[in-house]
């Protein structure tokens, strides 16, 4: 949820979407998306990461190994992060796994795919998979079509907002704006209740649009998921999260932790979006509790991926409502790429195949991107602890490496997709 002044309003939509474009061009989709995907496979160790002093996968194509580290040596010295650490798996085909620059600068410790750091939004994909596992199970008394009246009555439009609109951010709830920046930067330790941030929201000024009609990536709408979650199940979002999702899919170095505490080895994160502060500033103590559901998980590379998988196969959600997962929200699709039910859906515009799934993350000093490519099961993981002012610096490193994946990824589908 936090950084929202890079994801609010049509041009942070703009913004949002085409960091992903950038790793869109992906393979072809079979018929049936879960018809071509297999489960996520759980792996007790993996390749220690390239580019400082490690080896890298032998089964990887040397050449591609070589142009990939080129264009990652010259893209993150074009930046101001402080590290990165990115990851692609290719099943058949070997993987890479390699770092840049430093997890810690007070020591000099290197970046490594061990290190837990905070993932911000990638958190909306979970939380967004747990609520439709639940409303698959059909005993929790929840449906996609429930109006949020039901518990909150007092909320702005209450009766018309469905819980499927908080999942694609089509509710027309406002973005939270400079006011949540601003609050981080006064108290960076502050831990508001989940009510007090959802309050905040009711407060917001709404966007444009009326209910199920446009398009506004906004936190509070996973803020208001996440605790109608807890009430229909008398459960606490975070024990839900690792029985649902971080144990299945053997996340186990992963964590809700609205209390920000990241535990080692860790990476440091640094910001220099708050200009009354040093910069950078380490942000590794900082709270998670203005982004809670919408972006309050740690994790590592190694779960990410473990996560791309599980994405790619379903997530444990019925097929009826991956379909309805898959379909864009209004108003969010540009050049194939749209917004589903938390997550973002890159389609072939010729064929309307879905080419890639996956989400971005940011919390102040991190950035972290997932993609899963459909037709391959490929994933490509990127980290960094940086936010460059902007947030958007490790997103000029996925750039740079996205042209050099092979075909084997990048395949354009040609035969017909049904939506």
């Amino acid at each position: 949820m936090r950084m929202s002044r890079w994801v609010d309003g049509d041009g942070g939509r703009r913004s949002l979407l085409r960091t992903v474009i950038g790793l869109a061009a992906a393979a072809a989709l079979c018929t049936g998306l879960t018809a071509c995907v297999t489960a996520p496979a759980a792996s007790d160790a993996s390749p220690t990461p390239t580019g400082q002093g490690q080896t890298p996968d032998p089964s990887m194509d040397p050449e591609l190994v070589t142009a990939l580290e080129a264009a990652l040596d010259e893209s993150f010295g074009a930046t101001r992060l402080p590290g990165i650490l990115v990851g692609l798996w290719i099943p058949g085909h070997g993987e890479w796994m390699a770092s840049r620059g430093t997890a810690n600068l007070e020591t000099g410790e290197p970046m490594k795919a061990g290190n837990q750091q905070k993932i911000g939004s990638i958190t909306k994909s979970v939380v967004t998979s747990v609520a439709l596992q639940i409303i698959g199970e059909g005993t929790s008394g929840i449906a996609l079509e429930d109006t949020i009246d039901r518990w909150y009555p007092d909320f702005p439009e209450a009766s018309r907002i469905t819980v499927r609109m908080l999942m694609n951010m089509s509710s027309g709830i406002g973005p939270p704006g400079m006011e949540q920046i601003e609050r981080i930067c006064a108290d960076p330790q502050a831990s508001p209740d989940p009510e007090r941030v959802i309050a905040i929201g009711a407060a917001t000024p709404r966007t444009g649009f009326a209910p199920g009609e446009g398009f506004s990536y906004s936190g509070f709408n996973t803020f208001i998921l996440g605790r109608i979650l807890e009430r229909q199940t008398a459960d606490d979002l975070a024990s839900l999260i690792q029985a649902r999702i971080i144990e299945p899919f053997g996340m186990n170095r992963s964590r809700f932790a609205p209390d920000g505490q990241v535990e080692a080895p860790s990476t440091h994160g640094y910001s220099l979006f708050c200009p009354g502060m040093p910069q950078p500033t380490d942000t590794i103590e900082w709270s998670n509790a203005e982004s809670w559901a919408a972006g309050g998980m740690v994790s590592t590379l190694d779960d990410m991926h473990a996560w791309g998988r599980a994405l790619g196969s379903g997530a444990g959600i019925a097929p009826d409502l991956l379909r309805a997962r898959y379909a864009a929200a209004p108003g969010s699709e540009t050049d194939g790429l749209g917004y589903g039910l938390g997550v973002m859906v890159h389609r072939d515009v010729a064929t309307r195949c879905i080419l890639t799934l996956g989400h971005t993350g940011a919390e102040p000093g991190y950035g972290t991107n997932v993609t899963y490519f459909t037709g391959t099961d490929a994933v490509f993981v990127a980290f960094a602890n940086g936010d460059g002012g902007t947030g958007e610096e490790i997103f000029q490193v996925i750039q740079a490496l996205r042209p050099l994946f092979p075909s084997t990824v990048s395949e354009v589908p040609t035969q017909a997709c049904s939506e």
